[in-house]
């Protein structure tokens, strides 16, 4: 999975597709390279964008899913599935007004540094492949 970060909005964004990672790195997104090695089969890892404040979140979550398809987001399908031995965290940023509330990472120093700052610890997303 390959991981971008936008600086002008501070959103990170998270794809396996080659040519969505060059499209954005095109247009200004900070290539940081591979996230994790997602696994090809076991829970569905969904990914939803947000039209108004211009966000992605992905979730195993069905009803997670639904519940912000039912306010708005846009449901852009299975992205990767979850089902390796790696947990990759998912951390919140309250304070976010926009995009980047959300911050998921392999790196559980990572997460902790995210929770010294202020965001919150909302557990493992789903599980990345050794």
């Amino acid at each position: 999975m390959y991981r971008l970060y936008n600086t002008n909005s501070g959103e990170h964004f998270y794809t396996s597709t080659v040519s969505e990672r060059n499209y954005l790195r095109k247009i200004g997104w900070r290539d940081e390279g591979i996230g994790w090695q997602a696994p090809t089969n076991g829970a569905e890892v969904y990914r939803l964008y947000n039209p108004n404040a211009g966000d992605h979140h992905y979730t195993t979550s069905a009803g997670e899913r639904d519940y912000l398809v039912k306010v708005g987001w846009k449901y852009e399908g299975v992205n990767w599935y979850s089902g390796g031995d790696k947990p990759v965290y998912r951390v919140y940023n309250p304070n976010a007004k926009k995009a980047g509330s959300h911050h998921y990472t392999l790196s559980a120093s990572e997460r902790d540094y995210l929770v010294k700052l202020g965001w919150r610890d909302e557990g493992i997303g789903w599980y990345a492949a050794e």
